[in-house]
This record gives C-alpha cells, sequence and structure tokens, in this order.
C-alpha cells in the first residue's frame, strides 16, 4: 500500500484482521488515498487464510466523518472527474468478502463512513456514536448504496427519514431501530470489540462463507427457493472437513 500504508493501518492477531482508519486529524475522512488504502486491506483480508474476521474501526475520536470535503470541492470544480467522493472504494467488494466484517463504531459515522458501516455483515457501537446521513442537506444523492443497505437494516420508512432529514441519530436510537447489534459503553470499547471479533473467529470460515452468501441471496429469493438452497448446502456441508473437526470435537468433549 506504500504511503497509505499510513492513513490504513493492518494487523492480523488470533484470526482477527484489524483494519483502521487512520486520519484521526480529519476524523478520518475518506479520500482517494484512504479508500484506496482500505481496498488493499480487504484485498488482503480476504487472499489470508490465517484471516477469519475483519474488525473495521477507526482511530482517534471517529469512526469515519464522511468524504473529505477538500476531495468533494476539487470533484465538483471538475465534473468530468472519474471518481466520487469516496475517492473509488468498491463497497460490494466488502461485501463480497467471504468472512465476516465488523464495524467497530464510535463517535462520528457520517456520509461515505455510513455507507461503509451499513456495508459490514455486524455493526456494534460505543455509546457516544453519532449516526448522519447528510447528502440532503448537500444536495447530494445517498452515496455508496446507501438507500439500498440502510434500508435493508432499518426498513424503506426508517431509511428514509434518516437520509431526507439528515439528522443526527445518537447510538441509542440506532440501537433500537437495528441500525447496530450491541451498544456498549465508550470506555473499554476497542478491547470489547477485538473481544467480540476473537470470539467470532471461533467459527467455521466454511460455515461464514456459506451464510453470508446465503445473506445476500434472500432478497431475490422466495422462501421455498432459499429453503430448497439451505437443504443441498445442509447435505454438502455435513460432508464438509469443518463439520467433521467439529463433531469429533464435541465427542472428545
Amino acid at each position: 500500500m506504500g504511503q497509505e500504508r499510513d492513513v490504513v493501518l493492518y494487523a492480523v492477531e488470533g484470526g482477527v484482521a484489524r483494519i483502521t482508519l487512520n486520519r484521526p486529524e480529519r476524523l478520518n475522512a475518506s479520500n482517494g488515498g484512504l479508500s484506496r488504502g482500505l481496498t488493499a486491506a480487504f484485498t488482503r483480508a480476504g487472499a489470508d487464510p490465517e484471516v477469519r474476521v475483519v474488525l473495521l474501526a477507526g482511530a482517534g475520536r471517529a469512526f469515519c466523518a464522511g468524504a473529505d470535503m477538500q476531495v468533494l470541492g476539487e470533484l465538483s470544480d471538475d465534473p468530468s472527474a472519474p471518481n466520487s467522493g469516496s475517492g473509488g472504494l468498491r463497497y460490494d467488494g466488502l461485501m463480497l468478502l467471504p468472512k465476516p466484517v465488523i464495524a467497530a463504531i464510535h463517535g462520528a459515522c457520517a456520509g461515505i463512513g455510513l455507507a461503509l458501516a451499513c456495508a459490514a455483515d455486524i455493526r456494534i457501537a460505543a455509546d457516544d456514536a453519532v449516526f448522519v446521513a447528510p447528502f440532503a442537506n448537500l444536495g447530494l444523492c445517498a452515496e455508496g448504496g446507501l438507500a439500498w443497505s440502510l434500508s435493508r437494516l432499518v426498513g424503506p420508512g426508517h431509511a428514509a427519514e434518516m437520509l431526507m432529514s439528515a439528522r443526527r441519530v445518537a447510538a441509542e436510537e440506532a440501537f433500537a431501530k437495528g441500525l447496530v447489534s450491541r451498544l456498549l459503553p465508550r470506555e473499554g470499547f476497542r478491547d470489547a470489540a477485538l473481544g467480540y471479533a476473537a470470539e467470532l473467529a471461533e467459527g467455521a470460515p466454511s460455515s461464514f462463507a456459506l451464510i453470508k452468501r446465503q445473506l445476500r441471496d434472500a432478497d431475490g429469493e422466495t422462501f421455498e427457493a432459499a429453503r430448497a438452497k439451505a437443504a443441498a448446502l445442509t447435505r454438502e456441508t455435513l460432508h464438509g472437513p469443518d463439520f467433521a473437526e467439529a463433531l469429533a470435537a464435541k465427542r472428545e468433549g
């Protein structure tokens, strides 16, 4: 990642790849360098057999305050520029990663940062987290596929209200609406998030990949189609090495 290693930190421990947005002086606002660094980090985590779970977090006081306004200004001055304010980060790549991605959110989670968090499989938040989709106040569309992902998480009504009002949503409300799965105290949040990721990493990688695919395909399937697919996958996984290992461990226990 060259010089971009400074703005995206990467470390692996206990099956968990910790990917950290590292522009704390800008509240981890997204620019081209950070976006390219994230894309490279996700690719690296996806290819590493030692990585079972990805933990995505922000350094300093925030998760990600959105797109860097300087970058947006430059794009406004040059309408022919090919990249969006996200700097070209492909969120579908994150969603297609065959490993669970946990977004550990504290402080500001706004704009393209919210789209990034919503592309993760699981969101946990500190009690100081604040979620904002400011696009309607800026004359912009909902970037990064956020209209699709947010409506899947909280329902179309709540998504429309968040996107159109551009208001601040506190952590407690985000938890109540289902935007985040766990709400934790700010003190000790980083260690708690890492501990949760380490627990999740004890699961079977083959199951993670299949479950992510099932969840991704669910919107385009009928219940009967989903059940038939699950039956076929069950027959397949019953003869797989991960199930055999788990069964042997249970018998020994």
